[in-house]
């Protein structure tokens, strides 16, 4: 009962907003995005009814001058991500892969996956708030993701806080090149019962380049942890997604998502997923606040596989 009324309130939280289970898996995918969309330029309405609205919503109680100081701010904030946005592809996020692309944009993905006699499922997967800060600078302020464990005695609970830093190097849009490079560095940082033992940094080369409606997202980088070592191991790992644009608003993929164990227990091991999948968006649900979606599974193509058959689904509220 008790995982029930978890799964019901996550459940929820994706439908109202809106990673591996194992130790080994939490590792393995610290590059994974896990799946922005087209068109990167976002717009904010300059309407005189959205003007008359915010005016009417803000308290007569706050002197002008500090009321035309925090719009001031906001708006700059907002025109610079626009910006920023509008000088790269406007491909949607893949599923496993990390975008390369600068984005603001919450998103949360819920993870399933069979365990022995139970399933295991995570909710957060390791997404969170990711927002411009600079031009050519993005940062993703995670949530822990939850981990539960059903028909299983392991203890539900939450584990790493999931953090990374995006600079793009070089971009253009479609019709420009439709190309881009984004240096990434991303960390774990142990935060409930569920975490690993030490936190974990993972520095990564970020790349994509388009042709009309299809484009190739990829991804290479190292897990490097701070401590104990010897249990966690360092892993080589490379995302790759084929992902093609149809009728608008829908993105069917293919990624190839692969680990090299380099050290560690699974040391010169390798393991191999296909996960097909199918994203769906842009939706304009209210001034620059735009909704997108995205499904699939990741399914073991090596002997070698930590975990398999996991089913991803992902919501992600653009702005």
């Amino acid at each position: 009962m008790k995982f029930l009324s978890i799964f019901s309130l996550a459940g929820c939280l994706c439908l109202g907003v809106g990673t591996p289970a194992a130790r080994a898996d939490q590792v393995a995918d610290s590059h994974s995005s896990a799946p922005s969309a087209r068109g990167g330029s976002l717009a904010i309405s300059n309407s005189p009814e959205d003007s008359a609205w915010a005016a009417s919503t803000e308290p007569d109680s706050v002197p002008e001058s500090k009321k035309d100081g925090v719009s001031s701010l906001f708006r700059n904030w907002f025109k610079m991500g626009e910006r920023a946005q509008a000088k790269q592809p406007g491909w949607l996020s893949p599923l496993a892969t990390t975008s390369g692309r600068l984005k603001q944009e919450f998103r949360y993905d819920v993870w399933r996956q069979p365990a022995g006699a139970g399933t295991d499922y995570n909710f957060g997967g390791g997404k969170g708030l990711e927002f411009i800060v600079a031009p050519r600078i993005q940062l993703l302020i995670g949530l822990p993701p939850y981990l539960a464990h059903a028909g299983s005695p392991r203890p539900d609970g939450y584990a790493d806080v999931p953090l990374m830093l995006k600079v793009r190097l070089a971009s253009a849009p479609s019709g420009e090149g439709n190309y881009l490079l984004t240096a990434v560095v991303s960390a774990t940082v142990p935060a409930g019962p569920s975490s690993m033992r030490a936190a974990v940094v993972s520095p990564a080369i970020a790349a994509g380049k388009g042709w009309g409606n299809f484009d190739v997202q990829t991804t290479f980088g190292e897990n490097l942890p701070t401590g104990d070592t010897t249990a966690l191991g360092r892993q080589l790992v490379s995302n790759t997604a084929f992902q093609y644009r149809m009728f608008e608003k829908f993105w069917p993929e293919v990624e190839i998502n692969s680990t090299f164990f380099v050290t560690g227990k699974e040391a010169h091991e390798t393991q191999v997923f296909l996960t097909p999948g199918l994203g769906f968006g842009r939706i304009r649900v209210w001034r620059a606040l735009r909704f997108s979606a995205a499904a699939g599974m990741q399914i073991a193509a090596t002997r070698f596989h930590t975990y398999n058959h996991r089913a991803i689904f992902s919501v992600r509220y653009s702005f």
